[in-house]
């Protein structure tokens, strides 16, 4: 299986989704990082797992397009590989959404994030137009203000594109988050029932129902 956390907007939280989602499911499947990120913030945080003593994700990368193909060609069930895509527009991304089981494109209530949602929708209809079928991503509010309750503005916009599903889980800003990955740890193994965990919890429930993983 397939998961790509995509957007072609850097700063949305692509890396920090990606990084939670592989330390959980890790322990449930093999599970392989595809780090396509320019910065490589997930190989460095996994550097830092390592050196504090903790088993490091299995994290890889690809020099071309063609090799991340020949990658995507031999997944099977059995397996998650989880794609880190860069927060830019190219063959490397097209290829990881043409090629994934599902796709998570993290937003939040920003105009600067919501304008970039409408050119990543314009990435989505030419891949649907070349592949003769409507890709769609799921779209998951991040990095959104705890305090924040109303979400009928954002949902209006999000659900009138084909393109974009809305997912359930919502992900706020917590301190938690960013202190557990610079110890090179996820949410859940920093520190079990905060807020973050739970918001990720539901995330991680809602994947395992999109992919059927048991």
């Amino acid at each position: 299986m397939i998961l790509t956390v995509s957007h072609q907007k850097g700063g949305v939280g692509k890396s920090t989704i990606a990084w939670n989602l592989a330390a959980y499911f890790s322990k449930l499947l093999p599970t392989t990082v595809i780090d396509l990120d320019t910065q490589q913030s997930l190989t460095q945080t996994n550097q830092i797992r390592e050196s504090v003593g903790l088993e490091p994700l299995d994290i890889i990368h690809v020099n071309n397009a063609g090799e991340l193909a020949l990658h995507i060609e031999k997944d099977t069930r059995n397996r998650l590989t989880i794609i880190d895509s860069g927060g830019f527009d190219s063959a490397f991304n097209r290829v990881a959404i043409v090629g994934s089981d599902m796709l998570i494109t993290p937003v939040s209530d920003k105009p600067f994030d919501l304008m970039g949602l409408q050119k990543y929708e314009e990435i989505l209809k030419s891949l649907s137009a070349i592949q003769k079928e409507t890709i769609k991503t799921h779209i998951l509010f991040n990095n959104l203000n705890p305090a924040m309750k109303n979400f009928g503005d954002l949902i209006e916009f999000i659900c009138t594109s084909e393109h974009f599903e809305l997912m359930t889980s919502v992900l706020r800003q917590r301190v938690d988050i960013s202190n557990s990955i610079g110890v090179g740890k996820s949410v859940k193994e920093f520190r079990i029932f905060s807020r973050a965990d739970m918001e990720f919890d539901a995330l991680f429930d809602e994947v395992k129902l999109k992919l059927d993983i048991k």
